[in-house]
């Protein structure tokens, strides 16, 4: 798939924010990482998607410099306030189901063309993940964050040249795709 379709199905799925960037620019951080272990989101060592099932951080960066084009791309909200609990929900359900949306049709038109999509929070396409003890039910399917690569996500914004913060009381979740 060229940059100008996955452009074209990005904008089709209504993300407010998109800016390119070249994945050879990508670099993981291991702090970024070991924030993961924290486990603020409680997923850290639940789940296929987070760490340490999803991989290494240096495995990440390996395989996001074979991809020569990317993508940022953002969900963009005014909060009412910076404790919007509802709309800090809604938002993240709204980029997770759009995100889910873009992969799948990527999915079915890339064919064998390699493609790596990474998202805002950890994988929720199943309500229980089997980890550790059962395989991935959906492992095609699975998707990583940014985070859980390795990857800070006001930088990773930067290489696109698009905002992370987009002013007082903006909430932006952002996930990233790189193809050839």
């Amino acid at each position: 798939m060229d940059a100008s379709k996955i452009g074209e199905l990005i904008d089709a799925e209504g993300f407010e924010c998109k800016g390119t960037l070249d994945p050879k620019g990508l670099v993981t951080l291991q702090d970024v990482r070991d924030a993961c272990a924290v486990d603020k989101c409680q997923h850290y060592d639940k789940c296929w998607a987070c760490p340490p099932a999803c991989g290494t951080i240096e495995e990440y960066e390996s395989k996001m410099h074979e991809y020569s084009n990317g993508y940022v791309f953002q969900t963009v909200v005014i909060l009412e306030s910076t404790l919007d609990w509802e709309g800090i929900s809604a938002a993240m359900e709204n980029h997770e189901n759009r995100v889910r949306a873009l992969a799948d049709t990527i999915a079915a038109q890339a064919g064998d063309e390699p493609y790596m999509l990474l998202t805002a929070g950890s994988c929720t396409l199943c309500k229980e993940c089997t980890y550790p003890d059962k395989p991935c039910r959906f492992p095609s399917k699975r998707l990583t964050s940014m985070e859980a690569a390795g990857l800070n996500v006001t930088n990773t914004c930067k290489l696109a040249q698009i905002p992370y913060n987009h002013g007082k009381n903006s909430l932006a979740y952002s996930s990233c795709v790189l193809f050839n």
